[in-house]
């Protein structure tokens, strides 16, 4: 029973993230994404490039550190 319900879990966990799509770079290292299922807007500032047209989880991307 076990041998099943763990590989289940991590399925959902992995699958259920959302999605984002990586509309415009606003500014270095700064770019604005749109979750695809609910059209929430992020701005995200991140050290990975990322490419217009992208689809990206955003637990992927590393994101930068401000501090305030």
């Amino acid at each position: 029973m076990k041998k099943i319900l763990i590989p289940l879990l991590l399925l959902c966990l992995t699958s259920c993230a959302g999605k984002y799509l990586v509309v415009q770079k606003l500014r270095v290292n700064l770019y604005h994404l749109q979750n695809l299922k609910t059209k929430e807007v992020e701005i995200i500032l991140s050290d990975k490039d990322l490419k217009e047209g992208e689809i990206i989880k955003l637990w992927q991307v590393p994101e930068i550190e401000i501090e305030k």
